[in-house]
């Protein structure tokens, strides 16, 4: 990131092309999401996960999606390639679709 200042001496940030970076806490709930997919599938019940993670049913429930998103989201996720605003407090505050490719169009892929 660079500042300049005009002749005014008013400062202006010039955003350089930056290397994608890796959100580690986006890729942990990833992954641990994977995790709870696999315990529901096999029948537990959210509210057994959740008190064995300490954390509330809402926390596994709106975290849990990520493990269904397109295949191409969780890989940007993974190496640290997806848009900068694909934050996880982004993907946990909305209803994912379904259909992949529209979840990507949601996303900016």
């Amino acid at each position: 990131m660079l500042h300049q200042r005009n002749h005014y001496g008013e400062a202006k940030v010039i955003a350089e092309d930056m290397a994608p970076q890796s959100d580690p806490y986006l890729r942990s709930m990833l992954t641990r999401a994977h995790g709870w997919a696999r315990d529901l599938k096999a029948r537990d019940q959210l509210m057994e996960i959740a008190r064995r993670e300490s954390v509330p049913g809402a926390f596994i429930r709106t975290r849990a999606q990520l493990a269904f998103l397109s295949p191409k989201i969780q890989a940007a996720i993974l190496d640290g390639t997806q848009p900068p605003e694909l934050t996880l407090k982004r993907l946990v505050s909305v209803t994912h679709a379904l259909d992949w490719s529209k979840q990507e169009r949601m996303f900016g892929f």
